[in-house]
């Protein structure tokens, strides 16, 4: 989100073939455009981007169908929309690069966990003034099982407090916890657990609650699968969980969404047979 204006960057089409392409929702009017830039990041699904102030810093991602070190993407970039310069940072220094959770507090931007073929407990943070990146103590012995490893968690801040969880580790996660960033280590607190077991799904805060939509939910066979079309609601200061809506079209996973003028966007992703989705909702909080 910059200025009222939210965009949407890369994903895969309805051939199965990723995508470039950047897209700018005005949710006052309602409607989509392409955004006509020359965008230097090359086609991929799942990167991640964040704005802070009026620049948007954005990459990651994997491209192509070949679980090689050359299919995940570490390029970084900072783009400033209001005059369409791009400008290339220092690169992600791992390659698990997909689904990382994404933070800001405005001096520093935080990526959290991520997966390649195996998955860690890793942050880093980039400092937007020396353009660095800089991986935290996670302050947890490598034995420790809490919080567990994952790759596709949710996860989000609100206000200025960090929060991740659920995810993917030999199956779906349902833990929730509070991160606190100390000099250069991260302290964990333990929440409560989210009511279902899910990954890829997405968080969203409005600065009071964090809404956790969708994902997927697997349960070891083929046959015990299934996306989730719920909306839950995270109440910070009581720690508590509650269901909140439903989506109007079924379960979705790896959707986007945002908070503007008091209402929250969400949609886009995949559905239960893995086809890409245009529909996106709009709910007044």
């Amino acid at each position: 989100m910059v200025d009222g204006e939210a965009y949407i960057f890369g994903g895969r089409t309805e051939n199965s073939d990723f995508s470039n392409c950047m897209y700018k929702y005005d949710c006052t009017q309602d409607q989509w455009n392409t955004v006509e830039t020359n965008i230097p990041l090359k086609p991929c699904v799942r990167p991640r981007a964040i704005s802070v102030g009026d620049k948007v810093y954005i990459g990651l991602g994997a491209y192509g169908k070949v679980l090689i070190d050359s299919t995940y993407l570490q390029d970084w970039w900072e783009w400033t929309p209001q005059s369409n310069e791009w400008k290339q940072l220092t690169d992600y220094p791992s390659n698990r690069t997909v689904g990382p959770v994404v933070f800001s507090d405005n001096r520093y931007i935080y990526m959290a966990y991520g997966g390649l073929q195996n998955f860690e407990r890793w942050i880093f943070r980039y400092d937007i003034s020396q353009d660095e990146w800089l991986k935290l103590s996670d302050g947890i012995d490598r034995m420790a099982t809490y919080p567990p490893r994952a790759h596709s968690a949710a996860g989000t801040n609100c206000g200025k407090r960090f929060f991740l969880g659920a995810g993917f580790f030999r199956g779906s996660h349902d833990f929730w916890v509070e991160m606190e960033f100390v000099n250069d280590s991260v302290i964990w607190h333990r929440r409560s657990s989210l009511p279902s077991k899910r990954h890829n799904a997405v968080a969203i805060s409005d600065g009071r609650y964090i809404y956790v939509a969708g994902g997927s939910y697997h349960g070891g066979t083929v046959t015990t699968g299934k996306v989730y079309d719920d909306i839950l609601r995270y109440d910070p200061i009581n720690d508590q969980w509650e269901f909140w809506a439903k989506l109007p079209d079924g379960g979705r996973e790896n959707m986007v969404g945002w908070i503007c003028n008091d209402t929250l966007y969400i949609g886009l992703g995949s559905d239960k047979y893995n086809r890409p989705c245009k529909q996106l909702y709009r709910i007044a909080l």
